[in-house]
């Protein structure tokens, strides 16, 4: 379970990854933490955006995901770090 990485946008779906011994990696805008369309995320004022990004952020981190990005597109450098933090030793 060390080498597996559990992406979820939910922090119930993150700390299931941590229970069982994952690295997780948190969807915090394209998921349930912002809970919108991207339609109606688009239409969002650039501050309005930030706000809801950063609270979104900080949600994500507080229930203790290793790594915290905006959607699903944003995940492969996490995998990368993952893996060389792997290759280091090290565990989650």
């Amino acid at each position: 379970m060390q080498a597996c990485v559990k992406i979820d946008d939910t922090i119930p779906g993150v700390e299931e990854g941590l229970n069982a011994g994952m690295w997780t990696i948190a969807l915090a805008v394209s998921g349930n933490e912002v809970g919108m369309a991207l339609d109606e995320w688009n239409a969002l004022p650039a501050a309005a955006q930030q706000a809801k990004r950063e609270r979104a952020y900080a949600r994500m981190r507080q229930c203790g995901a290793h790594y915290v990005v905006d959607t699903i597109a944003d995940v492969m450098p996490c995998i990368d770090a993952i893996q060389a933090r792997i290759r280091r030793g090290e565990t989650p």
